[in-house]
């Protein structure tokens, strides 16, 4: 298949209404989408808010930038049910503005869009993004970045190094594994000699200064709190629980292949086959641009799956949905990379399948918020009934005290759902794992077992035959209550009801 000839081309003020088009519109979906049917967070969600409460540099595990995005938008909102969504919508735009503004420096409008577009049915854009985490303003970050150095490698131009010390500065805010594409971008301005002769002058310099800077409080407070604690966490996967010996070593692997084509990378690819064929032919690169960029691309794209990969083949559990934020560039690098045709037919055709593709994405959605429980049996954290366990513990607290609230602790899942909820929103103490043992310090940075037997608060978990023997060796003072706390969760379908103790720590 041998590229065809551009009969009518796409003009950039065309382009510039499908991109925008396109791209608000899914961003728009997945605003209205979990707000017409979800009531709870799900559990990602849940840690940001309480994290985005307290305006803390960093914890032991991430950065804090997405949590610092998501309480600005809360306060912009009035802490609006849809300020998380709004986030993760941002954070869309973001990533395809930044691959869209790179496709199209080497490709026609048209072909830049339809690698664009490839990418907008991409699970973490659709169903996966009512989970705003750190992975999605990462995903921000990651492409800016990218689509910055780009600029920055071919111009030379000092506005440009200084944009990518900014953006690679604020990505270490986002989360650590910037540091791979930081990584991958050095090695291929060192492999490619004409890139090497930057390094004799100022602009890289400027980067690398400018990105130090910004990370330097981030360091500070890393040699402040303890760099063991803060390495513990990032590696605490390590020691989940999963397959051990011989099984481990063959069915991580087999695992982590099948995650990333079944579930991340089917569709995209499919959706290039109007363009591509089925049969797809290595392209002969037409300018130095091109070749250099195909290059770029595949370098920031291989090198941190690469190291991403090897994880699994030390019996390690793998999780496919750490590579997410390395794929939004694929379809513009097939499209460079392989023999393409470029007509408004195959244009109109990409459009059509993507279309269809975010559709079903749609469905799958709804089926998951609304089906779900009748299918699986159990809820899910967007059917967690957030406001009325708020509520409730509202009613209890100032049914005995007249001060607010200063701290709710126990089960973070349960703690996280009722800060939210509560008028006064209290801080959450709380542990990832590890609470029953009283040598484990807590997880959150602002708080101990201290201030809250000091200041007061309450105490959640979930209910059995008796009191976990946690709660009055952390907290002596705790007084718990007979009444067990019974909620259903926001669905039709008959599962079991939410059982939840709750005890008091008076305050002062």
């Amino acid at each position: 298949m041998h590229t065809t000839n551009i009969t009518t081309k796409m003009s950039k003020s065309q382009a510039t209404v499908w991109f925008w088009s396109a791209v608000l519109t899914v961003a728009s979906l997945w605003i209205l989408l979990p707000f017409l049917l979800h009531t709870g967070y799900k559990t990602d969600v849940v840690e940001m808010q309480f994290h985005a409460k307290e305006w803390v540099i960093a914890t032991h595990k991430h950065p804090m930038l997405p949590v610092w995005v998501l309480e600005i938008i809360n306060i912009l909102t009035g802490r609006a049910f849809v300020a998380p969504f709004i986030a993760a919508a941002l954070c869309t735009v973001v990533t395809f503005f930044a691959v869209w503004r790179l496709a199209r420096q080497v490709l026609s409008e048209r072909l830049a869009l339809i690698g664009t577009f490839s990418m907008l049915p991409f699970w973490s854009i659709t169903i996966d993004s009512i989970s705003y985490n750190h992975n999605a303003v990462l995903m921000a970050c990651w492409t800016f970045t990218i689509w910055i150095f780009h600029n920055a490698f071919q111009t030379n131009k000092k506005r440009w190094w200084i944009a990518a010390g900014l953006t690679l500065g604020l990505g270490l805010y986002a989360k650590y594994t910037i540091l791979l594409l930081a990584v991958a971008v050095l090695l291929y301005s060192l492999w490619n000699p004409r890139l090497r002769q930057y390094w004799k002058e100022i602009g890289p310099w400027l980067t690398v200064s400018i990105s130090f800077v910004i990370f330097l409080p981030l360091l500070c407070w890393f040699y402040q709190e303890g760099f063991g604690e803060s390495t513990s966490y990032a590696t605490r996967y390590v020691h989940m629980p999963g397959l051990s010996g011989i099984i481990a070593y063959l069915f991580y692997p087999v695992r982590w292949i099948v995650c990333i084509l079944g579930l991340l990378l089917i569709a995209p690819l499919l959706l290039l086959i109007p363009s591509l064929g089925w049969k797809w032919k290595i392209r002969t690169p037409q300018s130095d641009l091109e070749k250099e960029t195909r290059q770029y691309l595949l370098c920031c794209i291989a090198f941190p799956f690469l190291v991403f990969s090897l994880i699994p083949l030390f019996g390690v559990k793998g999780y496919a949905v750490h590579t997410n934020t390395l794929w939004y560039f694929l379809g513009v690098y097939l499209l460079l990379r392989f023999q393409r045709q470029d007509s408004a037919d195959v244009f109109r055709r990409t459009y059509c399948w993507t279309s269809l593709a975010i559709f079903a994405m749609v469905i799958i959605s709804v089926i998951q918020a609304v089906g779900s429980p009748y299918l699986m049996g159990t809820a899910r954290g967007f059917h967690f009934p957030m406001q009325e366990l708020g509520v409730k513990c509202d009613e209890i607290w100032y049914s005995q005290f007249n001060t607010p609230c200063p701290y709710i602790t126990g089960s973070w899942r349960y703690a996280g759902n009722a800060a939210y909820a509560m008028k006064d929103r209290p801080s959450v103490h709380f542990y990832y794992d590890g609470i029953d043992d009283l040598n484990t310090q807590p997880t959150g940075t602002w708080s101990t077992d201290e201030d809250v037997n000091q200041k007061g608060g309450i105490i959640l978990w979930e209910a059995t035959e008796q009191t976990p023997d946690w709660v009055h060796r952390r907290f002596p003072n705790a007084e718990v209550l007979s009444e067990i706390l019974e909620l259903p969760y926001k669905t039709g379908a008959k599962i079991p009801l939410l059982r939840i103790g709750i005890a008091i720590v008076p305050p002062p």
